[in-house]
């Protein structure tokens, strides 16, 4: 076991990360904690010590830092502590948090996934995240469970019917794959690149029935590995109304613990997260992009006031500021 294992079990079975844990099995209501005192790297251990002690409840954690970089510094810190644990960051869709002229499609494919993924598992990730991933609201998980494309293999798979509904959802057909919103069909090879999953998949035909499903590197075009279905999604981004779309608050699973590093900070981000999105949107025209256009269409944006509402029903974990001034600026969160 390394120094830094023999640490995290020091934090697991230290009384107060014990105390959380049990607070968190004992709930008559929501659960409203505070912590003082903790610097630097003692968050990460902190939420990396209760995810251990809550592992066999499968219980989701999601930290709020205050900035996309500080976001970045404890996702590494609690995935390197918790390699066996499923740790993802959340990001928002824009090269620059907060400025909202340029998307960055790696992002954007993050979101989709870790949104396909919440909806399809059984829960006990640790997600981090900040204010702006969370201005963007995501979709429905009803609605995406309507619109994946399940292929299996062994079943037989319409190849014109496939393309329809590809192109329907903001497909592109290329000769070749290499970005997320591809596809490609060449004799009985169909290859897609989902805005689902971090490689594309090659789909091969016996006649019309599906023989092998496999992903591949679109680089050197060789195999990763061999699967026996996928799901294929649409942009999540751009391809459904404002009201198929909801804050990533509530598609998460109900006992989820959220954490917040500063709650004051996130809903005046939020806000102005608000403000400029209203600039931005209204100087849009024609010459910009039709993704860029279709995200602003009908606004699909968290309201600063709703986050109080979204988390409430939820435990929150505070770790700044005191729970009295807390209870005072938010008291419906208290109540």
């Amino acid at each position: 076991m390394s120094n830094l294992q023999h640490l995290l079990e020091a934090y697991r079975k230290h009384p107060a990360v014990v105390k959380i844990a049990q607070s968190l099995d004992n709930q008559d209501a929501p659960l409203r904690l505070q912590l003082a005192g903790l610097t630097g790297a003692q968050e990460s251990f902190v939420v990396a010590a209760t995810a251990l002690q809550r592992k066999a409840s499968a219980t989701t954690h999601l930290f709020i830092a205050n900035a996309k970089e500080e976001a970045a510094y404890r996702h590494n810190d609690v995935d390197g502590l918790l390699p066996q644990h499923a740790v993802y960051f959340f990001p928002d869709s824009f090269k620059r948090p907060a400025f909202f002229d340029d998307l960055n499609p790696t992002q954007m494919l993050q979101r989709s996934e870790l949104v396909s993924k919440i909806t399809s598992d059984a829960g006990g990730s640790i997600i981090v995240t900040y204010p702006e991933a969370l201005f963007e609201k995501v979709v429905k998980p009803e609605i995406l469970q309507q619109t994946r494309i399940e292929i299996q293999q062994g079943e037989k798979l319409d190849v014109d019917f496939v393309m329809q509904v590809l192109i329907e959802y903001g497909f592109e057909r290329t000769d070749f794959v290499y970005e997320p919103g591809q596809f490609s069909i060449r004799g009985g090879i169909v290859d897609l690149f989902s805005y689902g999953n971090e490689l594309p998949y090659r789909i091969e035909l016996f006649d019309d029935e599906v023989e092998k499903i496999r992903t591949f590197d679109p680089l050197t075009q060789l195999s990763q590995q061999q699967l026996s279905r996928v799901a294929i999604v649409p942009n999540l981004n751009t391809r459904f109304r404002q009201d198929q779309k909801v804050s990533l608050f509530q598609i998460l699973p109900q006992n989820t613990v959220i954490w917040i590093r500063d709650l004051q900070f996130l809903v005046d981000r939020l806000q102005y997260c608000f403000d400029r999105a209203e600039q931005f949107a209204g100087k849009l025209t024609a010459l910009d992009t039709a993704e860029l256009r279709e995200i602003f269409r009908d606004r699909a944006f968290l309201y600063p006031g709703d986050v109080t509402e979204d988390i409430a029903e939820h435990p929150l974990v505070f770790l700044e500021g005191k729970i009295e001034a807390l209870q005072k600026a938010f008291p419906d969160l208290f109540s």
